[in-house]
């Protein structure tokens, strides 16, 4: 698995938009309008807890709340060696094709395609939204995907005791 720190920089419109931009004959029509066209509000206000996620802290570590059982992280303390950051890694993982089991892979939309831009933008919101929550651990996220991209993309972090400059 390939893996990197998230950095969206380069955004691409998705080619669904773009098409129904064109559809539209309107080329200055944004995201923000496509949601309010397509009645986008409820899928918003789920996505929130996608890139605004509940967490718990349990024996020392933080965790997606989605993710969290403490019989399945006690059993990565005894399988990994009481390695937190490991086990955060293991346990925090969202692959974006178990988040969206109905959608199809093989649509004209090729939406699968799309993946990888969300996943860094996933990333991106976690790193600013967990640093804020948990001032006093360094956050590292991870976006990565499956070499082959058999999989697709998926995200996860870890933490650590901040360092201070002054250690």
């Amino acid at each position: 698995m390939s893996t990197s720190k998230p950095a969206w920089s380069e955004r691409e419109l998705p080619a669904f938009f773009k098409r129904w931009r064109t559809e539209w004959k309107d080329e200055e029509l944004s995201p923000s309008n496509y949601l309010d066209y397509e009645g986008g509000l409820r899928f918003v206000l789920a996505a929130a807890w996608l890139f605004c996620p509940e967490t718990v802290e349990y024996r020392g570590c933080v965790f997606l709340k989605e993710n969290f059982s403490q019989d399945v992280v006690d059993n990565w303390f005894t399988t990994l060696g009481h390695d937190r950051e490991r086990i955060e890694a293991v346990v925090n993982q969202v692959r974006l094709w178990d988040v969206f089991l109905n959608a199809s892979r093989t649509d004209d939309e090729q939406l699968g395609e799309e993946l990888p831009q969300l996943a860094l933008a996933l990333g991106e919101c976690w790193q600013g939204v967990l640093s804020a929550r948990y001032p006093d651990r360094e956050i590292t996220v991870e976006v990565g995907d499956e070499e082959d991209g058999s999989y697709g993309p998926a995200v996860t972090f870890r933490t650590s005791p901040a360092v201070s400059d002054f250690d």
